[in-house]
C-alpha cells in the first residue's frame, strides 16, 4: 500500500524515493517532525478554547493576550519532551558503544568531532524552536486582528463567532483505501454544510504563487481518500503555509486527477519493482539532500 508521504518524496525527487525505499530513515528526525506537527494542532485547540472567553468590548492587545494563554507552557513542555527523548537516545547509543567489540568492528571517533555534532544538534533544535515561536506569534497577531474586527462588525462575543475561525474539524485522520491501494494521515479535515475540505499544514517556506508540486499531489491524494472514506466528492483542498499564515487552494478537477494517477503509477514502479529512476542532478535542491553523497556516487 502506497503512503501519501511516499508520493511527496517522489515529487521532490524520484531518486530520493528510491533511496528511501532501500535505506532506513532517521527515527529521530521523524519523531521531531511528528511532535512539532502535533504541537501545532494542540495550539489550534488552545486558541479555539480561548476564543470562547473573548468579549466584544476587549481591545486588540487584550484579545491577543487572552488568546495566548497556555501556549507558552505547551511549547515548553513539548520541547522538554523532545530534549528528554534525544538525551535518552544518546544514552542508549553510548551504552551500545561500551559493549565489547571485535577488532574489525571498532570505530575510532574523534572527541572534538562528537562534541561538534552534539552542538549542531542543539543549535538545530533551538533554531526550530525560534522559528516555531515566530510562526505562532504571527498567526496569533493575525487571528487577534480578525477576531477584533469580526466582533465589531457582527456585535458578538468570541463564543458566538468561533465557528468563523474554527469550523468543525478532524485532525490527524488516518484513511486506508484498498481500491486506491493508498494510505495517508490527513493533517486536518474541515467539515462545513456537508462538504469536506482536506487541509495540509506546512511549516516550510511557500512558493511565490500557488503551492509546491509535492503539496499539490498531497492535496489531491487527500481529496481522493476523503471521497472514498465519506462517500462524497471533493472539489477543493487547501494548503496552510503557517510561516506566513496563508491558506492556498488546490482545485481538484479532472486534469489534477489524471496528473495524480500518472504520478502514482511511476511511484509504484519504484516502490514495488525497485525501478531506478533517471533524474537531473546538481540542482539547487540537491545541495541539502541527505542522499546527495549516495546520488553522486550512483
Amino acid at each position: 500500500m502506497i503512503s501519501v508521504s511516499t508520493i511527496k518524496s517522489y515529487m521532490f525527487c524520484p531518486l530520493k524515493l528510491y533511496f528511501q525505499s532501500n535505506i532506513d530513515e532517521s527515527e529521530e528526525d521523524y519523531f521531531i517532525s511528528k511532535t512539532l506537527k502535533d504541537l501545532r494542532i494542540d495550539i489550534q485547540d488552545i486558541l479555539h478554547k480561548n476564543l470562547r472567553h473573548i468579549k466584544k468590548d476587549m481591545d486588540e492587545t487584550e484579545i491577543e493576550k487572552r488568546l495566548a494563554i497556555g501556549i507558552n507552557n505547551q511549547i515548553k513542555t513539548t520541547f522538554e519532551i523532545i530534549e528528554e527523548i534525544n538525551e535518552k537516545n544518546k544514552e542508549e547509543e553510548e551504552e551500545e558503544e561500551e559493549q565489547p567489540k571485535k577488532d574489525d568492528e571498532i570505530e575510532f571517533i574523534d572527541q572534538e568531532e562528537e562534541e561538534e555534532l552534539e552542538k549542531e544538534e542543539d543549535d538545530e533544535l533551538n533554531k526550530l524552536k525560534k522559528e516555531l515561536i515566530n510562526e505562532i506569534n504571527l498567526n496569533l497577531k493575525i487571528l487577534s486582528l480578525k477576531v477584533s474586527q469580526s466582533m465589531k462588525v457582527l456585535d458578538k462575543d468570541g463564543s458566538e463567532i468561533q465557528n468563523l475561525f474554527f469550523p468543525t474539524s478532524m485532525y490527524n485522520y488516518l484513511i486506508r483505501d484498498i481500491g486506491l491501494d493508498m494510505i495517508g494521515i490527513i493533517d486536518k479535515i474541515e467539515v462545513e454544510k456537508g462538504n469536506y475540505f482536506p487541509i495540509s499544514l506546512k511549516s516550510s517556506n511557500p512558493p511565490v504563487n500557488g503551492v509546491w508540486d509535492g503539496d499539490f499531489m498531497e492535496a489531491i491524494a487527500n481529496a481522493l481518500l476523503i471521497e472514498q472514506e465519506f462517500n462524497t466528492y471533493v472539489t477543493v483542498a487547501y494548503v496552510d503555509y503557517l510561516k506566513i499564515a496563508n491558506r492556498r487552494a488546490v482545485i481538484i478537477d479532472t486534469d489534477a486527477r489524471k496528473c495524480f494517477f500518472k504520478v502514482l503509477t511511476n511511484v509504484n514502479k519504484i516502490v514495488e519493482t525497485g525501478e531506478i529512476p533517471t533524474v537531473k542532478t546538481g540542482l539547487k535542491k540537491c545541495e541539502n539532500c541527505e542522499y546527495k553523497e549516495l546520488c553522486d556516487n550512483s
